[in-house]
């Protein structure tokens, strides 16, 4: 009964999706793949729409997809910011989160338990991951001996590039103390999830 309800809900507000907002006001609009967001000097208002994207297009709409994804969010920034101080302010509405504004870091830190999606493709392959490669006669799904971070620079658009911790090292792209805080922080965010 309850399932029905919800799916009943959800068909009813077909036409009702939030695709995008243009408020003016509220600061310089950026959009994104599926947030709205607007910048003003120290806050940042995004605001979660009901967009789809799959390879990196915004193929349609849905239902309080755009409620649930700040939802989640909020709630997580909530339950870590003790492991590590994140951007979150409030969230005055189910859609919207107003954040402290930050300086983007162009690397983004990926850490694995696992070989699985384009490490394992890479694998295959016979190619590294972010410096990385995994000893011979590993399986797919295969659990590491040792959490891994694979860090990849964080792309304007397109996907994602993946990255040694030398190369952003020699490169400059972050102080290494700063790299280390990343590296650090993603790890202890990874063991909170997994417990």
């Amino acid at each position: 009964m309850v399932t029905e309800n919800i799916e009943k809900l959800i068909k009813e507000q077909l036409n009702f999706t939030l695709r995008e907002t243009n408020f003016t006001g509220l600061g310089e609009l950026y959009r994104g793949k599926v947030r709205d967001n607007y910048i003003q000097e120290n806050v940042r208002i995004i605001i979660a729409s009901d967009r789809i994207s799959s390879f990196d297009r915004v193929i349609t709409t849905i239902p309080f997809k755009g409620q649930m994804l700040n939802q989640v969010s909020a709630y997580w920034f909530g339950k870590t910011n003790k492991i590590v101080k994140n951007h979150f302010i409030e969230s005055p509405d189910p859609n919207v989160s107003v954040v402290k504004q930050c300086e983007t870091m162009p690397i983004e830190m990926i850490v694995r338990a696992y070989i699985t999606g384009t490490m394992w493709r890479n694998y295959l392959k016979g190619e590294a991951t972010s410096g990385i490669l995994p000893p011979k006669g590993i399986k797919k799904n295969q659990k590491f001996d040792d959490i891994i971070v694979t860090p990849s620079t964080k792309a304007v658009t397109g996907h994602d590039i993946y990255i040694s911790k030398e190369q952003v090292l020699a490169e400059k792209m972050v102080d290494k103390e700063i790299y280390e805080q990343m590296e650090e922080a993603a790890v202890k965010l990874f063991e909170f999830g997994q417990e």
